[in-house]
């Protein structure tokens, strides 16, 4: 009998309409996704009940919440990550009647929830699960110079996973040309100009959403996902050269963020953050090496006519709609 082999997984995913309800298996329904690794699992609590019945053995097994959460990490693609980030930030506005299109997505005031419903098919040993009711709840990316291709992390709430019978879709859709850049491509601007000495840059965007354990719904599963809200924050850590960044963290300076990855003319990644302050952070000394220093930062609340952040993504998918 074979064992199960990570390169022959595949993850399918479409948009959920109603929570608690995953989509039905369709062929050409699904959309493919790369992906790294998916450790988004169930899991199901087990206790013992503390009744007393004059002997030391333990109490009768009960079965306790059902949950599903984790993470996936995956490839920077300029054309599949729109779709992780709609799910995150909403549908974005898209201009452009051909390729290249221009995708604007941004943190909403009062946002809704896109679920989705994915599916796990381990082809070599034909096993299939689908995992249904699922939201992000937050996106990681650490931005460094190197020669590896670019990557993010999303964090994961859902309500179940069951074992299906046969793949959600035999025949998904695929994101074709999908290119990813690569580390040294990324590119960090405060203020609107290339960052000095900068050689790392994190970024982290918490959506607050939690499933819903306390509503009485008569299942062990969660009874929907709550809304929570929006907390960004990230990292830098720079050469240290001069006073600038500890200047500004020291004074609680606001400053503009803006991440960017370039692949050509028709491909690119933007994130910008226009109010960020710097956490006050010194300067060590370890060892005889070049001294680099290190600062948390975090987002203001967005002023009148600004946005919390907005991601541009050029590339050539037309929308980010369910495969038909």
């Amino acid at each position: 009998m074979p064992n199960a082999r990570g390169d022959q997984a595949k993850l399918l995913a479409r948009r959920q309409t109603t929570f608690g309800t995953a989509e039905s298996a369709a062929d050409g329904a699904f959309q493919a996704l790369p992906f790294y690794n998916y450790n988004v699992t169930p899991s199901g609590e087990l206790a013992n009940d503390d009744a007393i019945y004059g002997d030391s053995y333990a109490g009768e097994l009960v079965a306790g919440l059902r949950n599903l959460g984790g993470s996936i990490e995956v490839p920077l693609g300029l054309d599949s990550f729109g779709w992780h980030l709609a799910q995150l930030l909403g549908l974005p506005t898209t201009t452009g009647t051909e390729a290249p299109y221009s995708h604007v997505f941004t943190a909403a005031a009062n946002p809704q929830i896109l679920l989705g419903t994915h599916g796990i098919s381990h082809a070599g040993v034909g096993q299939h699960f689908t995992q249904d009711s699922l939201a992000v709840q937050s996106l990681e990316i650490q931005a460094q110079k190197n020669g590896q291709r670019q990557r993010a992390t999303l964090n994961m709430i859902g309500r179940e996973e069951v074992k299906a019978g046969a793949t959600l879709d035999s025949t998904p859709i695929a994101f074709a040309n999908d290119p990813v850049p690569v580390g040294f491509q990324g590119l960090l601007s405060i203020d609107g100009s290339e960052a000095a000495g900068i050689t790392q840059a994190g970024l982290t965007l918490g959506t607050g959403r939690e499933a819903d354990q306390e509503t009485l719904n008569g299942l062990a599963t969660a009874a929907d996902i709550d809304l929570g809200f929006w907390d960004l924050s990230g990292s830098l850590n720079a050469r240290f050269r001069d006073a600038t960044y500890y200047d500004a963290a020291s004074a609680g300076t606001e400053m503009a963020l803006s991440l960017a990855w370039t692949i050509s003319a028709s491909y690119s990644l933007s994130i910008s953050v226009p109010r960020v302050v710097l956490e006050r952070s010194g300067v060590p000394v370890e060892g005889r090496n070049l001294i680099s220093q290190s600062f948390n930062w975090r987002a203001a609340r967005p002023a009148t006519g600004q946005q919390l952040i907005e991601v541009t993504l050029l590339n050539a998918t037309a929308d980010y709609a369910n495969p038909t």
